[in-house]
């Protein structure tokens, strides 16, 4: 049954690893619980509950303390979401009908809100419509 244990802990290691949620990591380690109680030669329905009073502690108790260590972590923006707000350089004066941006080293189409934006000025992107800036 030991080994049957230990392929059960390397199983939810493996699945955490995949998902990242800390479930799988939580009931890892209490499938260390009956793993010792294995080791010492316990019947089953005693590994049963102990791995069942082990995984309620570690997803009680134990889950959120280790949530709250990490801290709350902003969602990442990426792709074109990762450009608004950012600064971009006019290339091509912009007008409400058209004009270009160079920002992180690429050129966007680009057009601005109201009025006119001459070469070399700074902007900030608002927001994107398809694939042009919207600029101020």
């Amino acid at each position: 049954m030991t080994l049957i244990w230990l392929g059960v802990v390397a199983a939810l290691v493996v699945i955490e690893l995949v998902t990242y949620g800390l479930y799988f990591a939580a009931l890892a380690v209490a499938a260390l619980v009956p793993l010792v109680l294995s080791l010492l030669g316990l019947d089953i329905w005693v590994q049963a509950l102990g791995f069942l009073a082990a995984a309620v502690v570690a997803l009680v108790f134990v889950r959120p303390v280790i949530t709250k260590l990490q801290g709350e972590k902003p969602e990442t923006m990426t792709n074109t979401a990762a450009l608004v707000g950012k600064e971009a350089f006019v290339t091509e004066e912009v007008s409400q009908i058209a004009g270009y941006v160079k920002i992180w080293g690429e050129t966007w189409s680009a057009r601005t809100g109201s009025g006119t934006k001459e070469v070399g000025s700074k902007v900030v992107v608002e927001k994107i419509d398809g694939v042009t800036l919207i600029v101020s």
